[in-house]
């Protein structure tokens, strides 16, 4: 067993490319979401997902009320440009 970031991190980039094929199932709500390994650097493991435009209204028109379309949705409607100055 692993017990620390550099053997971690060391193991990580020895095996690259394999895990690069690999995805991880995230419950996020009541759902899970794959998500697939999308980079391994020296300091982090780059974690990726594509969720359609789509996909969030289908989602939230099925009942899901909790899940990560509904995260995605409200980061968008409540964004606003901060000003330089």
């Amino acid at each position: 067993m692993i017990d620390n970031a550099d053997d971690l991190r060391d193991k990580a980039n020895e095996f690259k490319t394999g895990l690069k094929k690999q995805s991880i199932n995230i419950p996020i709500g009541d759902e899970e979401y794959d998500f697939r390994i999308s980079g391994i650097g020296q300091k982090s493991v780059k974690l990726e997902k594509y969720v359609k435009f789509d996909e969030i209204f289908e989602a939230i028109e099925s009942g899901n009320d909790n899940g990560l379309e509904v995260i995605i949705k409200q980061l968008i409607e409540d964004y606003e440009e901060e000003e330089d100055g």
